[in-house]
């Protein structure tokens, strides 16, 4: 990984933080085909053991300069007209047989649909449409695992504090959230701080419109009629002045699903509201590539920093992979791995591929 150049503007970003360790760390986490280990990545990369370890060190010391890096990535590619958005949402990193790591608890899995064991991270992303930037991150867990209550911290509130982190450091049109976000709580938060949002509500909140209060699965004015499958209704949610779109869309099975969308964004039809939602989803592929091709869930380390600075690695590592896929005109971070590891043999050193133009 060297200094990153965006072709839209001649302006670079210094990697001075990258030192030769985390380099290799970063670079073991793309061209290794097996399980992310220190075992596999030492051997694709030909170092040792203890200069790997540095890496985990050198990287978590490093983290605020690792952050800025991604930051001013974010800078590079937005422009006045797409600045882009913000999306929060957590993810589960699969933990089933640790026992040592004090952020372990246990917490529902989406992709799973199932309680698990592992570590619980709220993540804050960048993407524009065309490109994806992890940001900044932190873990919770369960207030039963945590032995003094008082510094127990729910998911929203890591959220607001993540945003309240990012709100001046970086351009976006919004903030996209899910269905944890919908209540009165985070609205409120939103709302004071002057932000624009697209949240999923809960069917079962009541909201108030012309004057009457009633939740929006039995509101009649959010009533769909016959085929339709968008209305958009003006209203409020505890005072707060919202914007309600109602969305029929295909559900499992082939069955029809109702959802409700709540957002702040002015001069939108209520298809553009749904789409203006549905611009969340690329950090579900995000997390989907992080754990299948990145090894977000190999990390075997008992030592929280160790695990901090492994997610900092694979931020890293995505952010490449998306800056190769705009260079490269590529449709995807996967078709960009395949480039890279398939030009990389087990018996050929992988630093040739710096040299190769796939790692920049």
């Amino acid at each position: 990984m060297c200094t990153l150049q965006c072709e839209q503007k001649s302006k670079k970003i210094s990697t001075n933080f990258l030192t030769q360790s985390i380099k290799n760390y970063v670079l073991g986490l793309l061209i290794c085909r097996s399980k992310k280990n220190f075992t596999n990545i030492t051997s694709m990369v030909k170092t040792s053991y203890y200069f790997l370890n540095i890496g985990f060190d050198e990287l978590f010391a490093r983290r605020k300069e690792a952050q800025n890096f991604l930051i001013n990535l974010v800078k590079m590619h937005a422009t006045e007209e797409n600045p882009g958005i913000l999306v929060i949402d957590a993810t589960q990193i699969k933990k089933l047989y640790g026992k040592k790591l004090k952020v372990l608890c246990y917490d529902h899995s989406g992709s799973m649909k199932a309680v698990l064991k592992g570590i619980s991270c709220v993540v804050a992303a960048w993407t524009n449409g065309k490109i994806v930037i992890p940001l900044i991150f932190d873990f919770w867990v369960r207030k039963k695992d945590i032995k003094d209550d008082r510094i127990y911290r729910k998911k929203t509130k890591i959220s607001r504090e993540l945003i309240l982190e990012l709100k001046d450091k970086i351009p976006f049109l919004y903030i996209a959230l899910d269905g944890d976000y919908g209540n009165e709580k985070f609205l409120t938060f939103l709302y004071k701080h002057n932000l624009k949002y697209s949240v999923r509500m809960p069917s079962n909140r009541k909201v108030v419109i012309d004057g009457i209060e009633e939740t929006p699965k039995k509101h009649l004015a959010l009533k769909l009629i016959r085929n339709k499958r968008y209305k958009k209704v003006e209203g409020f949610y505890k005072g707060i002045p919202i914007t309600i779109v109602t969305h029929k869309r295909k559900g499992k099975k082939r069955t029809k699903q109702v959802v409700f969308i709540v957002s702040n964004i002015q001069n939108l039809s209520a298809r553009e509201h749904v789409k203006a939602y549905a611009c969340r989803w690329p950090i579900e592929k995000m997390f989907r590539t992080m754990k299948q091709s990145l090894g977000l869930e190999d990390c075997q380390s008992v030592s929280t920093k160790k695990q901090r600075g492994h997610i900092l690695a694979i931020f890293l590592a995505f952010a490449e992979l998306e800056t190769i896929k705009i260079s490269k005109k590529k449709s995807s971070p996967e078709e960009v791995l395949k480039i890279i590891r398939f030009q990389n043999p087990f018996k050929t050193n992988p630093l040739t591929l710096l040299q190769k133009g796939f790692i920049m």
